[in-house]
């Protein structure tokens, strides 16, 4: 047998009579709601309900906007604010870090768009260690000082986005036409008519160009380099460099009051480890294009108890910290001008960095030593992020 035709929404839709019965009695319940609210209202106790209501509701909006308020300015703030040293005189250390001509440029750079030439030094530090390393980046940066290709052709380019690599030609990104067109960040600072991000010139002052877009021509430096590299790390170190590459700056200084010995020799060579068949019992700082002269610092203040020349180490300083705790520096060019029984401050020059002993190229070995045995270096100086190239440490 057929089944008689059926309309499952009908089950669903009300009757007329019953839409109409409903309307009514949302009306009626309306109209009650609003009697008794008069009613509330006009009775003393009502009032108070009323006013208590109203200033607590006060109350919370403040505290909400009070919340919202430290939150922003949490969020703004990129990096925590520091008292810095910019511009000026270079200091010694700086002399010796800094290849010499590299420094006109970032004083064209600082002359052209207001942004401390020792903070572009400091990025062009951390970025590319001086120029010595130009390679891309796992994220796609290129050049001198490292910029992603949509910030240095512009963000409008059709092909930009996430991170910035986009799809950009090596002749879009040397084309001034193609940065106009599109606002980026690259400029011609060579005079070659081409911005291009491996002409160190151009790089510098393209970097001095968008730091200064970012505040960094106006004193706000944190917040100019949180936008280069959006991390608090990368503010500190470039930060930490740029003071000590002027006069007046400081060397880089842990929490802890201990300073990175090697200066601006920042890269670790050689670990504490089993090498040639016997213990290496500190960490190689390798100098800079192998170059000696690079001061040394003392690690921690403490009281001199050898400087002079020792087997393998060559010229070497061994300070005694208190505590059971020493460290000794190896290889330098000369015998330090401090003796037995002088007394150094932490960071305090106490010598430089050479050749000497058995060593096979220009670098500070260090070492700490617990109650004169040799334990591993790293975890004391770890906190300096330096340069890791031994790909025995993990």
């Amino acid at each position: 047998m057929e089944q008689p035709s059926h309309d499952p929404d009908q089950e669903r839709r009300p009757s007329a009579a019953k839409q109409v019965a409903g309307a009514a009695a949302k009306k009626a319940a309306k109209k009650a709601a609003v009697t008794a609210a008069k009613t509330v209202a006009k009775s003393p106790i009502g009032m108070k309900i009323i006013l208590i209501g109203g200033v607590i509701l006060v109350l919370l909006l403040i505290l909400v906007v009070f919340i919202g308020s430290l939150f922003m300015a949490s969020f703004s703030s990129s990096s925590d604010t520091r008292s810095f040293t910019s511009g000026g005189q270079i200091s010694q250390t700086g002399l010796e870090a800094i290849p010499p001509e590299f420094i006109e440029y970032y004083k064209a750079a600082e002359a052209e768009y207001g942004v401390p030439w020792n903070i572009l030094a400091g990025v062009h530090r951390v970025e590319t260690v001086f120029s010595t390393n130009v390679s891309e980046s796992y994220a796609g940066a290129v050049g001198h000082m490292q910029f992603m290709p949509c910030t240095w052709v512009g963000w409008n380019h059709p092909t930009c986005g996430g991170l910035g690599r986009g799809d950009i030609s090596l002749a879009e990104l040397r084309d001034p036409a193609v940065v106009a067109k599109y606002g980026g960040y690259g400029t011609d600072g060579d005079g070659d008519g081409i911005p291009d991000p491996w002409s160190v010139q151009d790089a510098i002052m393209s970097a001095a160009k968008y730091l200064a877009a970012n505040g960094g021509a106006d004193g706000k430096l944190d917040k100019a380099l949180y936008a280069y590299n959006n991390s608090k790390k990368y503010v500190k170190d470039v930060l930490d460099f740029a003071e000590s590459y002027v006069s007046g700056g400081t060397a880089i200084v842990s929490g802890e009051g201990t300073v990175w010995p090697g200066t601006s020799a920042r890269i670790i060579t050689s670990g504490y480890k089993v090498r040639w068949g016997k213990q290496h019992a500190g960490i190689d700082i390798a100098a800079p294009g192998d170059s000696t002269g690079i001061p040394i610092v003392a690690f921690m203040p403490g009281t001199v108890i050898f400087s002079g020349v020792r087997g393998g180490y060559g010229n070497c300083i061994i300070i005694d910290h208190g505590n059971n705790v020493s460290t000794l520096y190896g290889h330098m060019v000369s015998t330090s001008p401090f003796w037995a029984g002088d007394q150094v401050a932490a960071g305090q020059e106490i010598g430089a960095i050479g050749n000497t002993g058995g060593s096979k190229g220009a670098h500070l070995h260090f070492e700490v030593r617990i109650k004169d045995s040799p334990v591993d270096p790293l975890p004391y100086v770890k906190g300096f992020n330096p340069i890791i190239q031994d790909p025995d440490i993990k």
